[in-house]
């Protein structure tokens, strides 16, 4: 089978154009000022509308049973991390002659460092977790 030498330069024309020189094909279809911008995907006209994101952080009642079901496996979780953290740091003091002091009271406190329980200021938000900005691991608010 002979392919015509014009199909094959018309078929790697229209490659070339979709793929590195799109972004001008898309530059040169942009609207001018006073055009409404017409989505070009189908499926951006089937998306619901963007909304504000939620800014409050007050605790609700939706929060604190929330808190509450997940506290069923927050504190007995808790409580088998921090023996963990307890017997792994006594391990660690024993093996290096107390030496390795600092890095006993690492895993000591990763495990048994507060909250022992979840509130509604925790899950909505009011309190900063583990990973959010204004985080203390502390546990003092």
């Amino acid at each position: 089978m002979k392919i015509s030498p014009w199909i094959s330069a018309a078929l790697v024309a229209a490659l070339f154009v979709s793929g590195p020189l799109a972004p001008m094909a898309a530059f040169a279809q942009a609207p001018q000022a006073g055009q409404e911008r017409v989505p070009v995907d189908p499926v951006e006209k089937m998306l619901m509308p963007s909304v504000e994101p939620i800014t409050s952080k007050d605790p609700t009642g939706g929060d604190a049973v929330a808190a509450g079901l997940m506290n069923v496996v927050y504190v007995p979780g808790k409580v088998i991390v921090c023996t963990a953290g307890v017997l792994t740091s006594t391990v660690l003091m024993l093996m290096t002659f107390g030496s390795a002091y600092r890095a006993a009271r690492g895993v000591f406190l990763e495990g048994c460092s507060a909250p022992w329980a979840l509130t509604a200021a925790y899950v909505s938000g009011k309190i900063p977790g583990p990973g959010d900005p204004g985080y203390d691991p502390s546990g003092r608010h």
